[in-house]
């Protein structure tokens, strides 16, 4: 609560007033514990404004800032969340928990975003989930709009593949937590589709349209598919220019959708901590020659970042927490 204090002394008056910081909370139990919240807090601060000499009471009144509030979405599958930042109309980014594979646990995970400082802070403490999978979910952060969604984020996409402009996606990651024996990656993700799936939100892709993904770590977790290839793409770890080697996964038709899978992944290296920048571009470049399809005239509708999870190996316990903070996608 902001509070006003008001002191009359006969020669100085001190006027105090509360300063809002703000922070987006976002809180969960599991489906099996009977209560679940939604908290929304508001870090205070108290400032000491000014001195007057009047014998006169001085008023001021508090201002708060608006808080744009988080939505939760109970089904495992989360619906996105907007973020709008500096009072625009369009969503800046979208968040989402992503429990797209999990059916029922135990435990609790929590999702906090602080627009003041473009952080957003991941943490997942859960027992007994079903079904064990090597994926259950994909907390995630992401600008754009995946097929299934209905408008986007921001405003670069869509992107026709044939002349696209190039653009960097650069962030802070910490990872500060990870159970050992967990199914785990830390990764990028993103869609390039037919005309017909771009252009007609919410329509789930499917076979001739292709899920690209770019790795930074990986733990007990390797791609869907087969190695197929290895290729050298220039990205900027901890604002130094490096030639990384990565590995090239393909899978035809995913099961659980039928549309292709790409992925590179690190050749030897990884980064779990720091600042990392890359052009997706120099990546659809690559993907290009591996590809079953010509994607002159397919467009990338979104670049997602986020860490997948899986319970394959850990006998259902998921526990891990991670910070991203600075994301942004930048034309060039």
């Amino acid at each position: 609560m902001n509070k006003l204090y008001i002191i009359i002394v006969p020669i100085i008056v001190i006027t105090v007033v509360g300063v809002i910081g703000g922070a987006i909370y976002l809180h969960h139990q599991s489906p099996n514990v009977k209560t679940s919240s939604i908290t929304v807090t508001t870090n205070e601060t108290t400032t000491l404004m000014s001195i007057t000499t009047n014998t006169v009471p001085t008023t001021v009144t508090p201002t708060t800032s608006s808080i744009p509030q988080l939505i939760y979405v109970t089904s495992s599958a989360s619906s996105p969340t907007p973020v709008y930042l500096n009072n625009s109309t369009v969503p800046s980014f979208y968040l989402e928990v992503n429990m797209w594979n999990a059916k029922t646990w135990n435990g609790n995970y929590t999702m906090v975003f602080n627009p003041l400082t473009r952080t957003l802070s991941v943490s997942f403490n859960l027992t007994q989930v079903n079904p064990l999978q090597w994926t259950n979910g994909y907390p995630e952060i992401y600008v754009g709009r995946k097929p299934w969604d209905t408008s986007y984020a921001g405003n670069i996409f869509p992107m026709r593949i044939g002349n696209m402009t190039p653009f960097m996606v650069s962030f802070y990651i910490n990872l500060t937590k990870l159970d050992p024996s967990i199914n785990f990656d830390i990764a990028s993700d993103a869609w390039i589709v037919r005309p017909q799936i771009a252009f007609s939100p919410g329509t789930a892709p499917g076979n001739g349209d292709i899920e690209i993904m770019v790795w930074l770590f990986s733990q007990n977790l390797q791609p869907a598919g087969q190695q197929v290839g290895e290729v050298v793409i220039p990205i900027y770890i901890n604002h130094t220019l490096v030639n990384a080697t990565f590995q090239v996964w393909k899978m035809k038709n995913v099961p659980w959708g039928g549309w292709e899978y790409i992925a590179f992944r690190p050749d030897g290296w990884k980064v779990t901590n720091g600042y990392v920048a890359y052009e997706p571009n120099l990546f659809i470049k690559a993907l290009n020659n591996f590809a079953s399809y010509n994607i002159t005239n397919y467009y990338l509708t979104d670049w997602e970042f986020g860490t997948e999870w899986g319970t394959m190996t850990s006998n259902g316990t998921a526990y891990f927490s991670w910070t991203i903070s600075n994301f942004y996608e930048t034309l060039l």
